[in-house]
């Protein structure tokens, strides 16, 4: 945090900063889902240690019998199980809470808007990461959420981004003539941005992110994988009959989405074993 503390950012710290602020938005429902299955397992465990006890150490009213259980030890062991479980996820609410008005206040200091993380451009989002918002965006079908991300980022059905396959690739001339595009289109939409809150944060993750190499490669499947499934809709499942189905100028391309799917894939599962 001390590294923030000053009067402007430049590009790695405000990712960085940017970062803090998005780990604070996890999901909410699925966090509550969590806490709850932790409940239900302390519950199992603790009930089953209860009779374990009374039928090791209670006293048999009749020789070969169980002991019987006070019902007092069951509705004890629920109210434990309930506390820890309602508890734990409020406990958890609380610091996400805290975390995130804290980052707020790192990037107001550095002169950004917590709610608009593009108010002042896109420069803080990666290419992998613009590029996987505009892919997940090519597949939306509620038309208001279509609509958060064209204000948001300025995306349009009409600019040069396509899938299958795909028109532009990380840290080429193409993606940076695409960001002016979007920029363009930023500009022209800046009255109508959209805020960008905790809670929606955390349910569509909209913020920068900082990319790790990890993180790159997780963006890069999911736009490449998209691109791969538009091209089997388009052309066929069967990806070694594409050289008679896939138009001459698209098939290079084509195979080159297949085969990167397939690489970036094999780069993550070789990781997560490592972990």
């Amino acid at each position: 945090m001390e590294r923030l503390r000053i009067a402007s950012f430049d590009l790695a710290e405000e990712r960085i900063a940017w970062e803090g602020l998005a780990s604070a938005c996890s999901p909410p429902i699925r966090q509550l889902g969590a806490f709850l299955l932790v409940g239900f397992a302390t519950f199992i465990a603790t009930t089953t240690a209860v009779v374990l006890f009374y039928n090791l150490f209670g006293t048999r009213t009749m020789e070969g019998q169980g002991v019987a259980v006070p019902p007092g030890a069951f509705y004890t062991a629920l109210a434990f199980s309930v506390a820890l479980g309602v508890g734990g996820y409020l406990l958890w609410l609380v610091r996400s809470l805290r975390t995130y008005h804290a980052f707020t206040k790192v990037l107001r200091r550095g002169g950004l808007y917590p709610k608009l993380p593009t108010a002042k451009g896109l420069r803080a989002y990666s290419d992998e990461q613009l590029l996987a918002l505009r892919s997940r965006y090519e597949n939306l079908s509620q038309e208001w959420l279509k609509r958060l991300f064209e204000s948001t980022f300025g995306f349009d059905t009409d600019d040069s981004f396509t899938l299958g396959p795909l028109s532009v690739l990380p840290g080429t001339f193409e993606m940076n003539s695409l960001r002016v595009q979007w920029e363009a289109s930023l500009i022209l939409r800046s009255e109508d941005q959209p805020e960008i809150s905790w809670w929606t944060e955390s349910r569509y993750g909209l913020l920068p992110r900082k990319t790790d190499e990890m993180r790159k490669l997780v963006y890069a499947l999911r736009y490449t994988e998209d691109s791969v499934r538009a091209l089997k809709r388009r052309y066929g499942y069967r990806a070694d009959h594409w050289h008679t189905t896939v138009p001459e100028g698209k098939l290079w391309d084509a195979v080159r989405d297949y085969e990167d799917a397939r690489r970036i894939q094999a780069a993550l599962n070789r990781k997560s074993r490592v972990r």
